[in-house]
């Protein structure tokens, strides 16, 4: 038996081993001077800011107190409460309808390919321009929307949908659903075709019901996408400010005053950007919180996946 001879591996030591690191981190160089300037440095001047009260060209440094000013005053609870039920409600309808539509389209077998760019549509759309169709439609004397509910005689006289609390809420939270729920429902359908067809067809031979192979097959195989989907749903739609900004402003009386529409309001109708620099310093330590959770949920999602 002839003795085989294996190339010596490259010593990784010493000068070599240098220069080579050297390099890897020079072709690092160009994208962390990237990301230098487009995050870390806006970050570090909102935060920056935040530690000041601006007037004019001036800025006084004042420590923590915008930070004490902002959750000392109702408007930032207000508008905290206004952003877990806007939150709350958008994601859970987005993973609801999202589901069930992402499962009527992987069934159906006619015109499948035009109906999945139907109902993409909203998401193709950019925000302020939906918004801004929803407007139009919402209006209260020319809009389709109360002609059709009086055509239909639901309704007997035109609905300021956007100029009472209540019905401005739903409208803007209906609008964010509309635009948010094509992103899940192609999330869910691109998990649901990766589902063995032969977990189903053993189903079938035993018998089990539609809900049965819902409950104990897709739920299952869809539960780390369900926990990813819907946790940069939430990411997203924290932040969300387009859609609030162009029908209501966050208006009327405060009713969809979410936390980025406080801060637009506290900077550029208020002039108080020390102020609104807290407001975005707290809400991006709350995106990070959900960033974490995020984070947590994979480790769990591919743990149970492993399992």
């Amino acid at each position: 038996m002839t003795a085989t001879t294996r190339p010596r591996a490259r010593a990784w030591t010493g000068t070599g081993l240098a220069r080579e690191r050297w390099h890897g981190y020079l072709f690092l160089l160009p994208v962390l001077l990237f990301l230098a300037a487009v995050i870390v440095l806006p970050l570090a001047h909102a935060f920056w800011t935040s530690l000041h009260r601006i007037r004019g060209l001036r800025s006084t440094f004042v420590g923590l107190a915008n930070y004490f000013r902002v959750l000392e005053d109702d408007a930032f609870w207000h508008a905290l409460k206004v952003s877990l039920g806007f939150v709350s409600v958008s994601v859970t309808l987005h993973m609801l309808l999202g589901l069930a539509l992402a499962l009527a389209l992987n069934e159906i077998r006619v015109a499948r390919t035009a109906l999945r760019v139907v109902f993409l549509t909203p998401w193709m759309v950019s925000a302020a321009v939906g918004a801004t169709i929803w407007l139009w439609l919402l209006e209260p004397q020319f809009g389709v929307v109360n002609y059709l509910l009086r055509a239909a005689d639901i309704i007997d006289r035109p609905v300021a949908w956007l100029g009472e609390p209540g019905p401005a809420f739903a409208a803007v939270t209906a609008v964010e659903v509309w635009r948010g729920v094509p992103f899940v429902m192609l999330l869910m359908l691109a998990g649901l075709q990766t589902i063995p067809v032969e977990q189903y067809e053993a189903a079938d031979i035993d018998g089990a019901s539609t809900w049965q192979r819902f409950r104990w097959i897709t739920l299952p195989n869809l539960k780390y996408l369900i926990v990813v989907a819907s946790t940069l749903d939430i990411i997203n739609v924290v932040r969300h400010y387009d859609i609030i900004g162009i029908m209501t402003a966050g208006g009327p009386a405060g009713a969809t005053e979410v936390l980025p529409a406080l801060l637009y309001n506290t900077a550029f109708r208020a002039n108080r950007f020390g102020e609104a620099a807290a407001i975005g310093v707290l809400l991006l330590a709350m995106v990070l919180v959900f960033s974490i959770l995020y984070l947590r949920a994979t480790r769990i999602g591919r743990s149970d996946g492993d399992a």
